[in-house]
């Protein structure tokens, strides 16, 4: 392990582990389950609650939340992984984030179909409706949401501290689509928990450094620095 005085280490001198770190995949399971056993109930009225309070926000924030809320669709994994290969200049990286984010959008869909959940919309009387409302489709899980934490979870490993800004950016994701009324609370808990479990499988596959704290990408070498 390196020391904290160290310098960061390079794409070049990266070694690269193929393990599943098993108690956030067991943590990841068990709130998807937990999620999805209270989705396929009534919904409650704590749940009813919460989504009023985010939906009711100031309808000026979904112009703030729109652009990063994309980032769950499916133009983020491409967004994404082509800045990892920028970026990183390994195939790794974009390769993760990329099948990662597809292959969540499409679990997610499957995830739907299962539990056969309505929108906000189909079950209360009284929502905001906004631009991004949809006006078809099943609620749980949040497809957006299940995208934006598997490219949080699998670009993490390769940003070393900055990674709780992968996990705010996916967070802003979820919370913009309870504001939208594309979803309830649950679905995109479920759909965070979803993403993580998808990350997790793809990291063990693709590989992550092993020193996941000194990680910095070639573009950092183009940095500018005072003479």
């Amino acid at each position: 392990m390196s020391s904290p005085g160290d310098p960061p280490a390079t794409t070049d001198d990266l070694r690269l582990v193929h393990a599943v770190e098993v108690p956030k995949a067991v943590a990841a399971v068990a709130l998807l389950v937990a999620a999805w056993i209270a989705a396929d109930r009534r919904l409650s009225t704590a749940e009813a609650e919460v989504f009023e309070t985010i939906n009711d926000l100031p309808g000026l924030l979904e112009a703030v939340l729109w652009a990063p809320m994309q980032l769950g669709s499916l133009l983020g994994p491409v967004v994404v992984a082509l800045a990892a290969a920028f970026g990183w200049r390994r195939w790794q990286p974009a390769v993760a984030t990329f099948v990662a984010g597809v292959v969540g959008w499409e679990a997610a869909k499957l995830v739907k179909s299962w539990v056969a959940r309505g929108r906000p919309v189909d079950v209360l009387d009284e929502v905001v409706r906004r631009w991004g409302t949809p006006t078809e489709g099943l609620g749980f899980v949040s497809g957006h949401t299940t995208v934006a934490f598997a490219l949080a979870g699998t670009l993490s490993p390769w940003i070393g501290r900055w990674r709780w800004l992968a996990y705010g950016v996916a967070g802003v994701v979820a919370l913009a689509r309870v504001h939208v009324a594309a979803h309830l609370p649950l679905d995109v808990v479920g759909g965070a928990a979803l993403g993580l479990v998808v990350a997790e499988l793809t990291n063990t596959l693709v590989g992550v450094p092993a020193d996941r704290d000194h990680v910095a990408p070639r573009a950092r070498r183009w940095r500018w620095s005072p003479r």
